[in-house]
């Protein structure tokens, strides 16, 4: 039995990181959404720019000195730049989901983190964690589509089975 906990508690570990690193990074990206997406809706300071051989109205982010720093066009899809295309616009939905999949992350990392720190999926706190799980990706699925309804149907048959666990080491703990 101590050698199942050791491995959930060795494997929920480099889950948990392997999380935190997905949860930095999106939290990068979203902030960086969001600030493109408010720069082209606001309509902030730009300049035109030649760049291979077409001209390009640029928002400016900051200048020191003679070095100017442009924002990069995320959200324009099909600019080309030395042959390589932008990637497709980025709207407010585009955003929205990012923010939607940073929560399921930080629940998701709850729920390792729990794992982590005692070994048992047979507790209570758990439970609950995978309930917050399935509600956070059941709006994903309102964004995003199909993928993460499913995901929330599997991660609440998940937590009524470690519910039924629960229960059942309950009775056996007060039996013994």
């Amino acid at each position: 039995m101590e050698k199942q906990k050791e491995k959930i508690v060795r494997f929920s570990k480099i889950i948990y990181i392997l999380l935190k690193i997905a949860f930095i990074t999106l939290i990068v990206v979203g902030a960086l959404e969001a600030f493109s997406w408010l720069w082209s809706v606001l309509k902030l300071h730009t300049e035109v720019l030649m760049i291979a051989g077409v001209e390009k109205e640029l928002p400016l982010l900051f200048k020191l000195g003679d070095i100017k720093v442009y924002l990069p066009v995320m959200w324009e899809s099909g600019f080309d730049f030395l042959g390589v295309r932008s990637i497709p616009a980025i709207g407010f939905d585009d955003f929205l989901q990012t923010i939607f999949i940073i929560i399921v992350l930080g629940f998701a990392k709850d729920v390792f983190k729990l794992l982590r720190e005692n070994g048992s999926p047979f507790r209570e706190d758990v439970v609950v964690s995978l309930k917050k799980l399935a509600v956070a990706l059941l709006f994903v699925g309102v964004v995003s589509g199909i993928v993460p309804f499913l995901a929330a149907g599997i991660v609440w048959v998940l937590c009524l089975i470690f519910d039924y666990g629960r229960t059942l080491q309950n009775e056996n703990d007060t039996t013994l």
